[in-house]
This record gives structure tokens, sequence and C-alpha cells, in this order.
């Protein structure tokens, strides 16, 4: 094991200085790109990222997670969605959903309010402040999967259809929709098992495909941008498999490899810039998210543990 993280941490080193050397060069049709400034300064990475809390949150399998004014929310195989208090990481309350299914994905607003879907019930639902819940939008012949909220004020949500053939990301404005992702330019499919979905702060929409071992981006306009297999980290890891996917301030995409406990960080055009990996100890990273600060988050599966780690200088 000693040589295998010592291999690690020099993979992760080469990366660390290969990208100082590397040019960056955009499309010229790409103007929602971060600026050049930006890149380098998403560049500023910690030769070793640290472990700066870790605690249990008693989600055991941990499914989701979300931060939003400094709490932690968290779901697993249950019906609610539990607040982590952020000073003691004593589960202060808890949210249920309508049908007492177990919440599969959710996301809160830049309002406060939160959104979820439920897949056995193929609906979309929120949360409201007195404490009910109600139903926003029933699917017919899809079941959502994955949902975030977007700058636009929209929701996004990854689904499957009900015979697993098709999949897609459609934008919902109340039960309005406003955007389909289902084919890139040639006619072929995105996605096939959409789990995970994310926005980046130029509006790429980020999907973590769990079958098909690969992340997808396209731009706002549904233009396909590239596909992440993990082929760029295959020198240590020969196979990808990713689950969670989260943003940062810096345009950076960020996504959990569960069974090679790792976290990739990629700039906004698909190119490999850091690991997360030796040094925090990860063990079956599943879900992500980024905090006001880009504070990393990532909730270990079956130990249910949550470590927030920092990456950036």
């Amino acid at each position: 094991m000693d040589l295998i993280e010592t291999l690690k941490s020099l993979w992760s080193w080469l990366i660390h200085n290969k990208k100082g050397l590397r040019s960056v060069n955009f499309p010229n049709s790409s103007s929602n790109l971060p600026d050049a400034a930006d890149i380098f300064h998403s560049q500023a990475f910690l030769n070793q990222p640290n472990v700066e809390e870790e605690f249990s949150t008693n989600c055991q399998p941990l499914w989701r997670m979300r931060v939003w004014k400094n709490c932690i929310f968290v779901s697993g195989d249950n019906n609610s969605i539990k607040r982590i208090d952020p000073a003691t990481h004593i589960c202060k309350d808890e949210k249920e959903t309508i049908s007492g299914n177990s919440p599969d994905d959710f996301d809160v607003t830049d309002s406060g309010r939160f959104i979820y879907v439920d897949w056995q019930e193929r609906s979309i639902c929120r949360l409201l402040g007195n404490s009910t819940t109600e139903e926003i939008l029933k699917l017919r012949g899809w079941k959502p999967w994955g949902i975030c909220s977007s700058i636009s004020g929209d929701i996004l949500v990854a689904m499957r259809s009900d015979d697993t053939k098709q999949a897609r990301v459609v934008g919902f404005r109340e039960a309005k929709k406003t955007r389909e992702y289902k084919l890139d330019q040639k006619g072929h499919p995105l996605y096939d098992s959409p789990a995970f979905v994310a926005e980046n702060r130029n509006q790429d929409v980020c999907v973590s495909d769990v079958h098909h071992n690969r992340v997808t981006v396209v731009d706002v306009n549904g233009t396909f941008k590239f596909h992440y297999h993990g082929k760029q980290a295959a020198a240590m890891y020969p196979t990808f498999y990713p689950k969670g996917i989260a943003t940062n301030s810096q345009a950076n995409i960020l996504i959990a490899d569960q069974e090679n406990n790792c976290v990739h960080i990629l700039d906004p055009i698909g190119q490999l810039v850091s690991f997360i990996s030796t040094g925090c100890s990860l063990m079956e990273p599943y879900c992500l998210c980024v905090g006001r600060e880009d504070e990393l988050y990532v909730g270990e599966y079956h130990q249910g543990k949550v470590k927030k780690i920092r990456y950036l200088q």
C-alpha cells in the first residue's frame, strides 16, 4: 500500500506541475467561459489538500448533500432531509417527503426553498416555509434521478425513461418545460444514466453518467462540449467510477470517483488539473458540494461521514 500511495502522490504532483506549463486556448464562440485571470486563479491548488473537519451524519448510506448558509443538509435511504448544525454537527430537524419515499436527490434554491425528486412517484416536489410539501410536477413515462437549481431560476432535472432506453436533462420553471438536453449535434444520445447534475458558473450543465462511467458537459443552449472518461488519470486509475458532481467559483468541475477513493478536478474545458486523494483518506466518496469559500464537502457512501476539505490556496 505504501508504494501505491507514493505513486498516487507522484501522479498528483505531476498534474499540479504540468498545468503550470500548459497554455489554455478558448474557442471564440465560448464567450461564457471565465477569462484567463480566473483560470490561473483556479489553478492555485494546495500541494496537499487537507481535511479541516470530519463528522458522522447517521445516514448510512449517505446519498446526497447540500450546503446552504453554512448549514449542511443530507439525505439517505429514509424519507427525510436532515439539517446538520455546523458547530455541533448534530441533526437539528428533518424535512419529510410527501410519499414517505427517500428523496432521490434534492437542492436548496437561492431563496432557501427545498426541491427534491421522487423516483418511485415520478414527481418533483418542494418544501414550503410552513413545513408543508407540495408536488410541482408529476412526470409521465420518465423517472427523475438528479436535480439542481440553476442561475436562471429554472430547476434542472436529470431523468431516464421508464424503459431505461432514453435519458435527458430538462429545465422547468414551475410546471412549464423551458429547455431539454437529450441529443448532441450529431443526433447521438448525450446520456444513459444521468444520476447527478450540476450547473457551472458559466451555465454549463454538468452530468455524471454513472453507467457509462463518464461526465458529460453541454453549454446552456445544449451544445455538446465534452465527455470526460477519466482517461487523463488512467495511469493511476484505469477505470473511472463517477458519482457526485459539483462546481466551484472558479468554474472547476469536481467529480467523486467512488471506487478509486478520490475526487477528479477539471477545468471548464474538460482538462484534468488536480486530484484530491492521498492525505484525505477518502472512503467511497459519493456526494459532493462546495461551500461559500470553495471548501469541498465530501460525503462517504457506506461510512455516512462528511469530510470538509480545503484544496485551494
